[in-house]
């Protein structure tokens, strides 16, 4: 019950753009003990649903670019493939420290961020 939760509440910062899938990495590594691995897959597998879902709004809104979206999806899917590969051969620290870095670099551009457009509009 408890993850149903988590993974409704990580659904609704992804949709809002926090960065909910640091945050889902995070709780399915430290407090239900996956590995970073399968962590990072589900998180992936949770990433891609809810991005379906959005796809279907904006098929119906029919604000698409095909061109983009199969560039995208090229590139999307060999990265996907790259980086699997590694994650296999690296040793699994490194992934996990390399997602923490990830996220601290993240959390401070975003701050940076705010403080610039807050200046910007004084």
């Amino acid at each position: 019950m408890l993850i149903a939760i988590v993974a409704f509440l990580v659904s609704i910062l992804m949709g809002i753009g926090v960065g909910g899938g640091g945050l889902f990495i995070i709780f399915l590594t430290e407090c239900m003990n996956f590995s970073q691995i399968v962590a990072q897959g589900t998180n992936l597998v949770f990433f891609v649903l809810a991005g379906a879902s959005a796809l279907i709004l904006h098929i119906r809104k029919r604000k698409l670019n095909i061109w983009q979206i199969l560039i995208m999806s090229s590139l999307g899917i060999l990265g996907s493939l790259i980086f699997s590969h590694l994650a296999n051969i690296l040793d699994p620290s490194i992934p996990r420290k390399a997602l923490g870095v990830l996220l601290v670099l993240s959390g401070i551009i975003t701050i940076f961020s705010l403080f610039k457009e807050k200046n910007l509009r004084k």
